[in-house]
């Protein structure tokens, strides 16, 4: 049955390379859209949900607009008498039946900048947005000597709180080579976070014309630099550090993770929470859950059966420097941790898509059991949890709706619970 259902996500793959080629030569969309809204039921096999055909960003459009696409495509069809419109119509219909319903929670957050409903990179022209009862979150852009990359620090506007700020340190994704300090698909968490008194530093590194481990000692340094100087600059609370990371960034905050429990960084700091969203936390697919290329090519690298997440991380991150791969594995460097370092491994929180179409939830899974098994779990340690969102894509927070609220409450409520816990085991200590 599994065979089945995978032969029939690779023959809907190679329909859409039909269609697609219908939409550009001959400015039909008919079957291109019908092959969209077909994949809203199923996973693209990982990783081919970020190139064409089927790219999980449009599929994520798709399926969180279902009821409009199926009254639109229901419309098309009448007025053209088009059963491949019809189709359409129906397969959204079904997706919008399925849709998980998660009630809005919008007034637990300060107003988004409507600009930002459109799609959550728009915080990009952003130096302030709104926080509570009138108040502002400034977003202040600096480049501290010696480092290679700026910084962005979100605050909430007045004069220096009471008490130190809590800290989120955050690093951007975009597949190692794209993305920016200030685009994120979790910039409406910050704000929010912001607005009730956190200190967010969200920290940019050398991309493109990198050379691994760039990408890392500009996370590292960004890291030491918030120890050494940035909390102080900005009144912020190194005993109450939490670290996040999307998908590329998650694999660096995994990596700076291990290092912290290691005690391999250049200054001590113990993290309070993690938040990794869709993180590629085995770029090598040890797990087995990625497609694998059935040829192989020396002049691109590509040995045979070799899975074809582990050949874009080689190829374009590590640069075929294959001896720099033990440094870039955060479930092989998790393996290798001793019980009393992975006892130290902070409570951390992965929020995934079940049909994430780059990096399978499965990495997330085997990671999250890979740590509780060191310390002589099972599955899951008790102050670890995975939100698996239903239907999910990779980087689902991209448009605004259910799905989106579900990933930004969740998160929120998670590390409140989790302060508010820690807070009153200190207070009982």
């Amino acid at each position: 049955m599994a065979d089945v259902a995978a032969g029939g996500r690779w023959a809907l793959w190679l329909a859409s390379w039909w269609g697609l080629k219908g939409l550009l030569w001959e400015f039909d969309p008919s079957i291109y859209v019908l092959c969209l809204s077909l994949a809203t039921h199923v996973r693209v096999p990982p990783p081919f949900g970020q190139v064409p055909p089927l790219l999980d960003v449009f599929i994520v459009y798709f399926q969180c607009f279902s009821p409009f696409c199926s009254l639109l495509f229901g419309t098309l069809a009448l007025c053209y008498r088009s059963p491949t419109w019809l189709l359409s119509s129906a397969s959204c219909a079904w997706a919008a039946f399925g849709r998980p319903c998660w009630p809005r929670r919008g007034a637990q957050r300060p107003a988004r900048p409507w600009l930002t409903m459109l799609h959550p990179y728009f915080y990009w022209f952003y130096r302030r947005v709104p926080g509570y009862g009138g108040g502002e979150v400034h977003i202040e852009r600096l480049w501290p000597s010696g480092l290679e990359a700026p910084i962005d620090v979100w605050y909430e506007a007045g004069a220096a709180p009471p008490r130190p700020r809590p800290i989120l340190l955050n690093v951007h994704g975009g597949a190692w080579r794209g993305g920016e300090a200030r685009i994120s698909p979790q910039a409406p968490i910050w704000q929010t976070l912001a607005a009730q008194g956190f200190l967010i530093v969200s920290c940019e590194y050398r991309r493109r014309r990198a050379q691994w481990p760039d990408q890392l000692d500009d996370c590292r340094a960004a890291l030491m630099w918030l120890v050494r100087e940035g909390a102080a600059q900005f009144h912020g609370d190194l005993e109450d550090l939490t670290i996040a990371g999307a998908s590329a960034g998650g694999h660096l905050v995994a990596l700076l993770l291990a290092e912290a429990v290691k005690k391999q960084l250049p200054l001590p700091v113990t993290f309070r929470a993690a938040l990794l969203f869709y993180p590629a936390l085995d770029p090598a697919d040890r797990c087995g859950s990625t497609v694998r290329l059935p040829f192989s090519c020396s002049l691109l690298g590509v040995r045979y059966q070799m899975s074809a997440l582990e050949w874009f991380f080689e190829f374009f991150v590590l640069k075929s420097q294959r001896h720099c791969w033990p440094s870039a594995e955060p479930l092989k460097q998790l393996q290798e941790l001793r019980k009393e370092q992975a006892a130290a491994w902070p409570p951390t929180l992965v929020v995934h898509g079940e049909k994430d179409g780059l990096v399978p939830v499965e990495h997330s899974r085997q990671f999250l059991k890979t740590l509780a098994q060191l310390e002589g779990g099972a599955t899951l340690r008790g102050c670890d949890q995975l939100l698996e969102i239903p239907g999910g894509r990779h980087t689902v927070e991209m448009v605004y709706g259910a799905l989106s609220d579900m990933s930004y409450d969740y998160t929120l409520a998670w590390l409140h619970q989790l302060r508010s816990t820690l807070k009153d085991s200190l207070g009982q200590g």
